[in-house]
């Protein structure tokens, strides 16, 4: 269950770039904001952030998530 709530501040431009990307993945913006992020922690390496995207989308997203990783290695 969500009970904190975040904010944060973008210009027109911005704003709707998320909302048509967000309904192009048929999501809410908060589900597309919040996915984005989540995967981008996972994609630096964050296990906490894997541990949750496993639990919210599940097997199929993780099977997405390491072709992406195979075409596009995380160098540090």
């Amino acid at each position: 269950m969500k009970t904190q709530m975040m904010q944060f501040r973008v210009n027109d431009e911005e704003k709707a770039l998320i909302e048509k990307c967000a309904k192009k993945a048929g999501m809410t913006v908060s589900e597309y904001i919040r996915a984005c992020m989540l995967m981008e922690m996972v994609v630096d390496g964050e296990m906490q952030a894997l541990r949750i995207v496993g639990r919210t989308i599940g097997m199929k997203a993780m099977d997405a998530l390491s072709r992406r990783l195979k075409a596009k290695p995380v160098v540090d």
